[in-house]
């Protein structure tokens, strides 16, 4: 122990001594430990901190499965099928179905508007999860005419309750009529992730007797002693009975079972897994860094460490001494990568959006990515490794026997080869990762700008969505009444109506009057829209007819198909005046295709444009709307309080719309992809400067070890260029070598990406030539300006160098 102290105190007196080696090392690591630890603790939150649930490896995400097609249902699972699956199975403990819904809460001054879900009795048993006041949903809460309740989430009774126990039991006023609140839940539970609140589901109503329409999300509790496999054949035996009892409208129709992590993650899973990757080779980057410093340092101590060993002190003492100077560094590192990490995980995750009905584990990265004992265990973890991964070498070459060349004047001979062939196997491997990096972060930066050119089919400049609610009764008439009211509204341009919009819209299966279907899912994308709703968002019509205000109940039923399902089902063919029949909530309507209008993008700008149908808002009144918005200004926000008063001058029981511009939804949904790209641009740009660094500290050391030579060389008639292309010739040639290295390491690892990008191969020669060519030119200037330096050495000073 007496021996550790004594390390340890020297370690401490010869770092203070020379503190500008100290303050690039410790900074150095701290860029690689704080960005590992970032990362860590995205990844902990997601992938592996534990599930805030009753035996969470027992939960499992229960989705409908179209064989022909080979994709999940876009809107879940079916009411029908889902009570048919809670009959028949016999390996489920528990399990339910939720989907989203609004609630209007009246305040003091304005209705408010609250996100909640739909949810199965059998939904809080499935997580296991009790409210920490009150109670779950009881049975008989799940019957059309049992009483009106609901459960609060944990956020929403602070904020909207004050926190105040009593409120369980009491009745609160909704615009549906009174409830009352039974519950409030924990505050780590939250899901969906969008829910404030929960009301019960009927199972008694119509709408749990559709089975074509698939717009529920479904979770489900194994059995103890229920495995995976056993279930998932068992769900597809149940399938299969489905199918053959219902062909119409389970055709082809299976189901898939995820557990309940997989499926949470599935979206940020693999990005999350390559960012760490590419930090952690951004730590080795900084570790070979810090590995030629110390052997540089090792260098200019090679006669004190030779005189020490010639006096008799052991050689694993003296790496030990060694070693205990590389963990200080690297604890100082660690020290400073978690300040960085606690500064920058906020500014980083930042960028995602703040709320989003998608993205459940993006919202647990934002909200759930903290610096917790877990991420100091794996910081500190992390600091130790990295002592070893760059003092080691170091150490070992330091103390290598050969202490009679050490102690001669001028001693520079086979110990001097061996320490430049080291440190130039030290820069070739870090611009080999460095290249790597760069690689990944190209193909994504490629990849960002392909996503942001991609045509939407709208133009979004100046649009605008709100939030309509819409009453019970004459519901086509309240939004006629608002539409037209809002479109005189001074600085609006025009304004329209529809179900949905962006991450919108619900799927529904449809026919083509007088034939069969092609092989595939059969379904398409179904949105009600008002009048002038093309001419809002600016969507071209390619043939045929927008909708009126003549398009009423009382006319015949008409539809607008976009150019996806007129190309997929009308090849060859005019589809204005044939008719579709669309199975909605039960009802079969045939509808005359009235136009052809162009795709748009109403989904993630990197997903494919699925077919779609649009028919009149009057003759197909949906529950709730968005209202869209186009002003004459670049910003629609400005017209955002006069549209407001415009809807509440219709009723002024309404609560305050939730206004976005289509920009920032736009934002919102590539904000995975551009989080990704910054990070990994960020990370490859340390890892530039750091491998530029690398070649620059080399090369100038190399070149003030050659002082004596290249006095000579000048002495004896060798020009100042002759002297500039020798030393940048040696270097490179290390550099080329690790640009070749780098380039093979991409072309394998790269392919790991191609889930992530988007009209870029993960390949892509452009990329690679591109980062080859720029890590070659910063790898020439950092040998350039040692190798200039080089040329201005006095022949007589160099001469007397020794």
């Amino acid at each position: 122990m007496n021996g550790l102290w004594q390390d340890l105190k020297h370690a401490v007196r010869m770092l203070l001594k020379y503190p500008a080696y100290t303050s690039i090392a410790v900074i150095t690591l701290a860029l690689g430990i704080g960005a590992n630890s970032v990362m860590f603790s995205a990844v902990n939150a997601v992938l592996l901190r534990p599930l805030p649930y009753k035996t969470p490896e027992r939960l499992v995400a229960v989705e409908s499965f179209n064989s022909r097609s080979g994709n999940p249902s876009a809107g879940g699972v079916s009411p029908a099928d889902f009570r048919d699956w809670q009959d028949q199975s016999r390996s489920f403990e528990q399990l339910a179905v939720y989907s989203g819904t609004a609630v209007d809460l009246p305040g003091e001054e304005r209705t408010e508007s609250i996100v909640g879900a739909r949810v199965s009795v059998g939904f809080f048993p499935v997580f296991g999860v009790e409210p920490i006041l009150g109670r779950a949903f009881a049975p008989e809460e799940e019957l059309s005419n049992g009483p009106q309740v609901l459960i609060l989430s944990y956020r929403l009774w602070q904020r909207r309750f004050g926190s105040d126990p009593s409120v369980v039991g009491k009745g609160v006023k909704t615009s549906q009529g009174q409830a009352t609140v039974v519950g409030v839940m924990p505050p780590s539970f939250r899901f969906p992730s969008y829910a404030e609140l929960w009301t019960p589901l009927p199972r008694d109503g119509r709408e749990m007797q559709l089975r074509a329409e698939r717009y529920f999300s479904a979770v489900g509790r194994l059995k103890e002693g229920s495995s995976l496999n056993v279930t998932r054949a068992e769900m597809e035996t149940i399938a299969s009975r489905l199918e053959s009892a219902h062909p119409k409208d389970n055709q082809n129709w299976s189901v898939q079972l995820t557990p309940w992590r997989d499926y949470l993650a599935r979206d940020s899973r693999t990005a999350l897994l390559i960012l760490m990757g590419a930090v952690g080779l951004m730590l080795l980057i900084a570790c070979v860094n810090v590995a030629n410093l110390l052997l540089v340092r090792a260098a200019a101590r090679r006669k004190e460490i030779a005189i020490r060993l010639a006096l008799g002190a052991g050689r694993w003492h003296l790496i030990r001494q060694l070693l205990t100077e590389s963990l200080l560094l690297s604890l100082a590192g660690g020290a400073g990568g978690l300040l960085l990490a606690v500064w920058g995980k906020g500014m980083i995750f930042g960028l995602l959006p703040t709320s989003n009905w998608t993205f459940s584990s993006l919202i647990a990265i934002r909200d759930d990515a903290r610096i917790d004992g877990t991420v100091l265990l794996f910081t500190l973890l992390v600091s130790t490794l990295t002592c070893l991964i760059f003092g080691l070498i170091p150490s070992w070459q330091a103390t290598r026997p050969g202490v009679n060349e050490c102690l001669k004047e001028g001693g520079h001979g086979a110990e001097a080869r061996l320490h430049q062939r080291t440190r130039g196997a030290l820069v070739v491997a870090e611009i080999a990762l460095a290249l790597v990096l760069l690689a990944g972060a190209g193909l994504l930066i490629r990849s960002f700008m392909r996503l942001q050119s991609v045509d939407l089919g709208y133009d979004p400049r100046g649009l605008m969505t709100m939030t309509l609610p819409l009453p019970q009764q004459n519901r086509a008439l309240f939004a006629r009444q608002v539409r037209e009211e809002v479109a005189r509204t001074p600085g609006v341009e025009s304004a329209s109506l529809m179900s949905f919009f962006t991450f919108g819209g619900l799927r529904f299966p449809f026919n083509i009057e007088g034939r069969p279907l092609p092989a595939g899912d059969e379904s398409s994308r179904y949105s009600a829209i008002s009048p002038d709703y093309f001419r809002t968002l600016k969507t071209t019509l390619r043939a045929g007819r927008e909708f009126t205000d003549r398009d009423t109940p009382q006319t015949p039923p008409v539809a607008i198909i976009n150019e996806t399902l007129a190309r997929t089902y009308f090849a060859g063919e005019d589809p204005i005046g044939k008719k579709l029949v669309v199975s909605y909530l039960g009802q079969r309507v045939p509808r005359e295709i009235v136009a052809i209008v162009g795709d748009i993008k109403q989904d993630e700008p990197n997903q494919k444009t699925n077919p779609e149908i649009f028919v009149p808002f009057e003759q197909q009144p949906w529950f709730f709307s968005s209202l869209v918005v186009r002003s004459v200004n670049r910003d629609p926000l400005t017209v955002r309080g006069a549209v407001q008063r415009a809807i509440w001058s219709v009723s002024k029981d309404l609560p305050a719309a939730k206004a976005e511009t289509l920009e920032q939804t736009l934002s919102d949904q590539i904000a995975a992809p551009r989080l990704y790209t910054v990070l990994l641009g960020a990370f490859s740009a340390v890892a530039l400067i750091l491998a530029a660094v690398g070649i620059y500290g080399v090369m100038s050391y190399v070149a003030s070890q050659r002082t004596h030579e290249i006095g000579i060389r000048m002495a004896l008639g060798a020009q100042p260029k002759d002297i500039l292309k020798l030393i940048i010739r040696n270097g490179m040639f290390v550099a080329l070598v690790g640009v070749a290295i780098g380039l093979a390491g991409a072309f394998a690892v790269t392919r790991l990406m191609a889930g992530l990008l988007f009209g870029v191969a993960a390949t892509d020669s452009l990329t690679f030539v591109s980062v080859s060519v720029g890590l070659i030119a910063v790898a020439l200037l950092a040998c350039y300006i040692p190798a200039r330096r080089a040329t201005k050495v006095d022949p007589l000073v160099a001469l007397r160098y020794e």
